[in-house]
């Protein structure tokens, strides 16, 4: 019923949209609040889980995986994980299910050959994308059996028989890179990158008898080198959170919107891939029309299409995928070890004196190629010491090689810990125990691997992760010891080399890699003998 003489007051449309406004504010208000208590709750949880509470470690870093994160992000691991372990012991929690270890007891049973902790997450980010499809590595995949499949047809190739017949590659680059030196005696160069440029050029010639000509041209050819140092800064990142890699350039899309958007450069190691893919393709393609022409070729692309004819065939994906992983792997790896055996050597002029009178000797009694060979630089103890110690105190992966707890869990550190949780030793920290590699493990000093005992030495030979360790040990280790014991006497016969930057020492940024910055060398030629001239 409508009284007679009441005016009814209709609602405006202001009034119900500042009613609705009223209403949906508070609804969002709700669902943040409990967003923001789903959140607390879960990380409560994972802060406090049961036979994790116990581990030592920063407070953050309990509640959120983005505390390695925001610390790795500055480029500092080696230091920041040995302030960890110096501050909180042998186990220190790095995250809600992230565990980092530095007793040497642990490393077999982590990395053991018959292990049963399988390789993370973390490893994810560093596949690439080949034909819009991502294309796990043997470095990176996880499944023992996807990696036994990879590893199998080209485990013969990698093996230290093979290795004679992949020297004469080595020796066509060192001459160009001496002659380079030559050419700028006396002059402030950067060892650093002509190293890298190196290390490019023998894996491009290895893999498919082609160089990329980093050496010739002086430069980073098509910024492949910056492109790829762009994807490592990445991954090194993101990895530290796995999953936040499906949203970034791990998901294609907004990868290739990134790469092709024209408001802002970004770094783009999918455009640094498509060029090493086309390269590649381009090898094989060349290949593939006039195999005949190529005879016994020794290098890669050539031995596996050999294979072929014995009826071992293999995929287009597949052999890009090992000889792109070759360029990817060979070059980075190399290079990083080659700086460091010469910044050590450079920096410790009784060092240096010691293995430039080893190679002198060598040279007197007729010892040694005017190309030093593999088999020939064994033959110099002082060298291989002094290698294997720069390795030692600058290995080039210096993040924890992460591994999951498998089904049952396991005890270590005397932790019992569960299946799922993620353990890791950085062989940045391991190569610094002095229970190991004795007091003085800080010190640049080869001669512990000399003066030592057979026992002492065989001690620290199994603790010695720079190639990483059991079955996941890189494959292409014995090429880049080849590279490095084939370069390092031979510069060190032909030059003087001096510390030439105004700064004390290197700069070292590590995103998984530890790359080194400024090794600003002075080369001056020394008298060689005629017939050791090249």
């Amino acid at each position: 019923m409508i009284l007679a003489g009441v005016k009814q007051n209709k609602p405006s449309a202001m009034g119900i949209i500042s009613t609705l406004q009223g209403q949906y504010s508070d609804l969002a208000a709700l669902a943040i609040i409990v967003v923001a208590l789903a959140i607390l709750i879960s990380s409560l949880a994972s802060a406090f889980k049961p036979g994790l509470r116990s581990i030592p470690g920063p407070l953050f870093a309990r509640f959120s995986p983005f505390y390695r994160l925001v610390k790795l992000s500055k480029g500092h691991a080696p230091v920041f994980y040995r302030r960890l372990h110096e501050t909180y012991g042998p186990i220190v929690r790095t995250g809600p299910n992230t565990i980092d270890i530095s007793d040497p007891k642990a490393v077999p049973i982590i990395y053991g050959i018959n292990s049963k902790f399988l390789k993370s997450a973390f490893y994810d980010t560093f596949s690439p994308f080949f034909e819009d499809k991502v294309m796990p590595s043997m470095f990176t995949i996880r499944d023992p059996v996807g990696h036994q499949a990879l590893r199998r047809p080209v485990a013969q190739k990698f093996s230290m028989s093979s290795i004679k017949s992949l020297e004469p590659f080595a020796d066509e680059c060192t001459k160009i890179f001496v002659d380079a030196m030559k050419d700028l005696e006396g002059q402030r160069v950067d060892l650093g990158a002509w190293l890298q440029w190196y290390a490019f050029d023998v894996i491009g010639a290895i893999t498919f008898q082609r160089r990329f000509g980093f050496m010739e041209k002086r430069e980073d050819v098509q910024d492949m080198i910056g492109g790829l140092e762009a994807g490592l800064h990445y991954a090194g990142i993101v990895s530290q959170v796995p999953s936040l890699h499906g949203w970034l350039i791990g998901n294609l899309w907004v990868s290739k919107f990134l790469a092709a958007q024209p408001f802002f450069k970004v770094a783009d190691p999918l455009r640094t891939m498509v060029q090493l893919s086309k390269i590649t393709q381009e090898c094989i393609d060349e290949y593939d029309r006039q195999p005949q022409k190529h005879g016994q070729r020794p290098d890669f692309l050539a031995w596996l299409r050999n294979e072929e004819t014995k009826g071992k065939p293999m995929s287009n994906r597949d052999m890009m995928n090992h000889l792109s992983n070759n360029l990817l792997a060979g070059s980075d790896t190399t290079a990083i070890s080659l700086r460091a055996i010469i910044y050590f050597l450079v920096q410790n002029r009784s060092v240096y004196k010691n293995l430039q009178k080893e190679v002198d000797d060598a040279d007197n009694i007729g010892k040694l190629s005017t190309y030093i060979t593999y088999a020939e630089c064994l033959e110099l103890p002082y060298l291989q010491a002094a290698m294997k110690e720069a390795m030692r105190c600058h290995p080039g992966v210096s993040y924890p090689l992460e591994r999951v707890v498998p089904e049952g869990g396991t005890v270590l550190c005397g932790k019992h810990l569960a299946a799922g949780t993620i353990v890791g030793v950085n062989p940045a920290v391991l190569h610094h125990d002095k229970s190991i590699f004795g007091d003085d493990a800080a010190t640049f000093r080869p001669e512990r691997w000399i003066e030592s005992d057979e026992e002492k030495i065989k001690l620290m030979d199994r603790h010695l992760m720079t190639f990483g360790y059991g079955s996941r040990t890189c494959i292409g280790k014995n090429i880049s010891i080849m590279e490095m014991g084939k370069l390092v006497p031979l510069l060190i016969r032909h030059f003087e080399i001096e510390w030439a930057s105004d700064k004390p020492e290197w700069r070292v940024e590590t995103y998984w890699f530890a790359k080194q910055h400024g090794l600003q060398c002075r080369m001056r030629s020394r008298d060689v003998p005629a017939r050791l001239r090249i």
